[in-house]
């Protein structure tokens, strides 16, 4: 036997780890009257470096027990304190990220002034970047819902168009107006005719399909163009519910302003 009793050796297991010594110290020292806050520069990130150096390895060793203890090989007189943490895995989980960001902040002391300045002024430009593409990426979006939303009034007013001023079968209206709308269906979204006004869209359209009452028709391409134009918003105004729709006579003259969901009913169902 060396003489050493077994609480003896307890005791000594269980001294407090050096760093409290030092930052005691550093405590009574304040006390004291010191003032490292007036240190000059270097001397102050020289105590700040170690301050991290500490808060580092203190870590790991809270992470080392925790992992000792999840592993059974902790010993009894160190399980006390972990015993008490409710979820020593969350705890693990959260002592390995505080290590990783205490080693990156340690990383940056040990950067020089021109380095600094160029992290910094990358940050920046990364931060502008970053809020440029979002921007980039919610106009995108606004412009896919945009060029969708106007797609679907094109396509009501062409149709609102061509049923209150043509008489063809249902079915051979809607494999004219099918094969016209998957041409522009086609198109880039860059040039997409779906980018436009719907209502001078559609009046495009109706112009190269000869659609529109007869007066319209009877008239030069400029005059039809424009006739047209107005044509086509007004039923874009009545199909966003401007004009009520229900009270609509289905018996309406050439050329009126009539529903696509009246004009179809009028048209009765498809051949």
């Amino acid at each position: 036997m060396d003489g050493t009793s077994h609480t003896d050796r307890e005791a000594e297991r269980r001294q407090p780890s050096p760093f409290v010594d030092e930052l005691a110290e550093r405590q009574r020292a304040i006390v004291q009257g010191a003032e490292p806050w007036n240190d000059p520069v270097e001397r102050r990130r020289a105590d700040r470096r170690r301050d991290m150096e500490i808060l580092r390895l203190a870590s790991m060793e809270s992470a080392i027990h925790i992992t000792e203890y999840i592993a059974g090989r902790l010993p009894n007189w160190k399980k006390e304190a972990i015993e008490k943490i409710g979820n020593p895995v969350a705890a693990l989980a959260n002592l390995n990220r505080s290590i990783i960001q205490v080693t990156l902040a340690e990383e940056r002391f040990d950067e020089t002034g021109e380095e600094r300045l160029a992290r910094i002024k990358a940050e920046a430009e990364a931060e502008v970047r970053a809020r440029h593409e979002a921007e980039a990426a919610r106009a995108q979006a606004e412009a896919t819902l945009r060029r969708a939303e106007n797609k679907r009034q094109v396509k009501g007013l062409v149709r609102a168009v061509s049923l209150s001023s043509i008489r063809l079968p249902f079915g051979e209206q809607q494999k004219l107006l099918d094969d016209l709308f998957r041409d522009l269906d086609d198109e880039d979204d860059a040039v997409s005719a779906y980018n436009g006004d719907p209502a001078e869209t559609a009046a495009d359209l109706c112009l190269r399909l000869g659609l529109g009452p007869r007066d319209i028709n009877s008239k030069t391409i400029l005059e039809r163009r424009a006739a047209l134009a107005a044509l086509t918003r007004a039923h874009l105004e009545a199909l966003r519910g401007v004009h009520a729709s229900d009270a609509e006579d289905e018996s309406a003259p050439d050329g009126a302003v009539v529903s696509f969901a009246s004009a179809a009913k009028a048209q009765g169902p498809p051949n």
